[in-house]
């Protein structure tokens, strides 16, 4: 990395020179809020929105049996049915874990990924893919990994593929498409951790991942055909990306604050990966905490587990300026923060003390 970017991050001239931290609690910015008995989300789980505005999940409580769930824009529950055996796991994998996305064309897939565990060491078992229908009937499930990586990010791509990232030994980028045949693969340094992705204009993608070794991040810009295009590494820790205004990509990451604690910055690149702004989030948050980026229609919403161990949630402008943000330590954590246009999806992020799936349409 050249010294001058260094120098560039460190000084942070940019759009948005104040902490997002007010007294304002996420009430205001609510559409609707419902809480859900007996079912759950996991942190571990994925959820998308389909063209009509519904949410769609995958809940693994307290059964363990992964159910597909279904939510209205309206907040009321649509579909609740068990996932059928076709997704499950062969042996010798023994849990299954869910992704799901939707392809600008309206395709709803889930991957499963699967892995077992012999002692106290886990092994990877690979990753399939389906199509999923408007009433929650599956396509044949076709495998696109073997065992390896775990692959737990999963995107669509703005020309129907869909990206699928896998975490270590090496970490590997797959493009797929709805069927789950494998249009290209690519291999990256072991040491690239916890990927992932945002998509891009004319099939391409912004995948940025953390290094194991070193506080550096590995961004990358991808073509349609796996050609990495533009790379750039800049100081942090953790981060996720998400897809801005035209081919811009953004994203929310970590830099070691006081002992134990994070602070959280939000950049955007543009499609040379100059960095076109970035803004404080949060000095303080706890290093390991929950972290969540969501672009939405005129601009992009953050969610951060406080030091309190509530939940922080701000909304930025497309040029990084800060529009709102507010603070409710009454409120446990995000699971999952998903785009809706113009609103976003908080599950999780309920009052502390239940245990049971709670979901906010906020604005």
């Amino acid at each position: 990395m050249s010294k001058h970017l260094f120098v560039q991050l460190a000084v942070w001239s940019c759009a948005g020179c104040l902490y997002a931290q007010t007294p304002e609690t996420i009430a205001g910015h609510i559409v609707w809020e419902r809480d859900f008995p007996q079912i759950d989300v996991s942190s571990s789980g994925g959820a998308a929105v389909d063209h009509d505005g519904n949410l769609w999940a995958v809940s693994d409580f307290p059964s363990g049996a992964g159910r597909l769930l279904s939510i209205t824009m309206a907040g009321n529950m649509r579909l609740n049915a068990e996932l059928p055996p076709e997704i499950d796991t062969d042996f010798p994998a023994r849990i299954a874990m869910f992704k799901l996305a939707v392809s600008p064309s309206g395709v709803l897939a889930l991957l499963a990924r699967y892995n077992h565990t012999v002692g106290s060491t886990f092994y990877f078992d690979g990753a399939t893919i389906a199509s999923v229908n408007p009433d929650g009937k599956l396509a044949q499930p076709k495998r696109v990994a073997g065992g390896g990586p775990e692959y737990k990010e999963f995107i669509a791509l703005s020309d129907g593929h869909f990206l699928v990232l896998g975490d270590q030994s090496p970490m590997i980028v797959l493009s797929v498409d709805n069927n789950g045949s494998v249009s290209w693969r690519r291999t990256f340094p072991s040491n690239w951790v916890l990927p992932s992705a945002a998509s891009l204009l004319s099939g391409g993608s912004c995948v940025v991942s953390p290094d194991y070794i070193q506080p550096i991040l590995h961004m990358i810009w991808m073509s349609e055909k796996g050609a990495v295009l533009h790379r750039l590494n800049l100081p942090g820790q953790r981060s996720q990306a998400a897809s801005g205004a035209g081919s811009s990509c953004a994203i929310l990451f970590s830099r070691s604050a006081a002992q134990y604690k994070s602070e959280y910055l939000l950049a955007n690149f543009d499609r040379q990966f100059n960095r076109a702004w970035t803004t404080r989030v949060l000095a303080s948050s706890p290093s390991g905490g929950g972290y969540h980026l969501a672009a939405v229609k005129d601009g992009y919403v953050v969610a951060i587990d406080t030091n309190e161990g509530g939940l922080f949630v701000a909304k930025y402008g497309l040029g990084g300026q800060l529009l709102w943000s507010a603070t409710d330590n009454s409120r446990k954590r995000a699971n999952l923060l998903i785009s809706a246009g113009d609103d976003f999806y908080l599950v999780g992020a309920g009052p502390k003390g239940k245990q049971s799936l709670h979901i906010i349409r906020g604005r």
